[in-house]
């Protein structure tokens, strides 16, 4: 990836295309405050958003973005997780079939967390997208919203190492 290409880097809005900013189409990630099930519920993390516009092709329309996020429960126990790693496939805006997708890797992160003595670990389940958990999201081309997901993860006790 050509980090040139880019804009937002190291924030929560990473944009991408050769126009200006406010066409660019872009990833926006807004974490959210939430009571979490520790039995392997998948409970939202986030809100994943892509405002895809219509945008000249890049010279590189597949790539991978990367999110860290901060996980805290209670007032003392926080820790950074990631990356998460998103698969971008930047398809051509013409044709029957112009949405883009995105891909997210399978991930878990382990003892993520501790409550009440006992260490969690955190499994990045997906994007909720029409009713479904999937690691598919696609993402309608030129949309007048952005194309939302909830990012979901479930957190289950750590079983020791693998």
């Amino acid at each position: 990836m050509d980090a040139s290409q880019f804009s937002g880097l190291q924030t929560k809005r990473l944009a991408w295309g050769d126009v200006t900013d406010d066409v660019k189409s872009s990833y926006v990630f807004e974490g959210c405050s939430t009571q979490v099930s520790l039995d392997g519920i998948p409970s939202v993390i986030g809100t994943f958003k892509h405002y895809n516009h219509v945008i000249p092709m890049p010279p590189n329309p597949m790539f991978t973005a990367e999110l860290t996020v901060t996980v805290a429960f209670g007032n003392k126990d926080r820790r950074t997780v990631g990356p998460m790693k998103f698969q971008h496939h930047e398809t051509p805006n013409v044709g029957a079939s112009q949405e883009d997708t995105v891909e997210l890797e399978e991930v878990k992160f382990e003892q993520v967390v501790e409550v009440d003595g006992r260490r969690y670990d955190m499994h990045v389940q997906g994007f909720l997208q029409f009713g479904q958990i999937t690691r598919h999201f696609v993402s309608v081309e030129d949309a007048k919203d952005p194309n939302t997901a909830e990012l979901r993860a479930s957190f289950t006790p750590y079983q020791g190492p693998a």
